[in-house]
This record gives structure tokens, sequence and C-alpha cells, in this order.
């Protein structure tokens, strides 16, 4: 008997799994509503990460297919801010909350 395979799941703890995706998440817990290029500049700037745009541009669709992030066009330009469940504890705590409290065998 294995465990349940949840692919929401699996798709949320990939995003997790990366330092890059990380950062992003710290810029825009710091400072919501960010272009690719503020966030990239920013990462690039304070931690040394050197990605092309279009590596980067991935690191944010794996974010946002997690639901961790949301983007939203405003004019021409395309901002990301984080989702109301982008808190850890709020995204995680239904898929753990069986096993933390031992109702999972």
């Amino acid at each position: 008997m294995g465990l349940p395979f949840d692919p929401q799941l699996s798709t949320l703890f990939r995003a997790l799994g990366d330092d890059t995706r990380l950062l992003i998440l710290e810029q825009l817990k710091a400072r919501d509503d960010q272009t690719l290029f503020e966030l990239y500049g920013r990462v690039f700037n304070e931690h040394g990460f050197c990605l092309t745009r279009q590596a980067f541009s991935r690191h944010l669709n794996t974010l946002e297919e997690a639901g961790l992030i949301r983007t939203a066009w405003r004019g021409r330009t395309k901002v990301h801010s984080l989702t109301a469940a982008a808190s850890f504890r709020e995204t995680l705590a239904p898929f753990l909350t069986g096993y933390i409290k031992g109702d999972r065998p």
C-alpha cells in the first residue's frame, strides 16, 4: 500500500524545492507587485544568481502553477505578486494535517 498521490502537492513541493524560487518568494514577500525585470535585478544584485531571462521566467511560471504567486497585467506591464495562500502554513496545512496528527497509517 503506497501513499496517495496528490498532483497539487507534488507541484507545490517541486516549486519549493529550488533555491532560486525561494529567493523569488522572499523578494515578493518583501515587496509585492514586481515585474520580471525588477525581480531578476533584485535576485541578481542581492544573491548573485546569474540566469537567463527565459530561465528566470520559467521559475516564475513554476511558482504560478503551484499557486504561490499570481500574475496580472497593468497596461503593458506584467506584475507578479504572492497569492493569498502563499503562506506556507496555509498552503501545506490541508496536505500535512493528517500526517502531523497521526490520522493516517
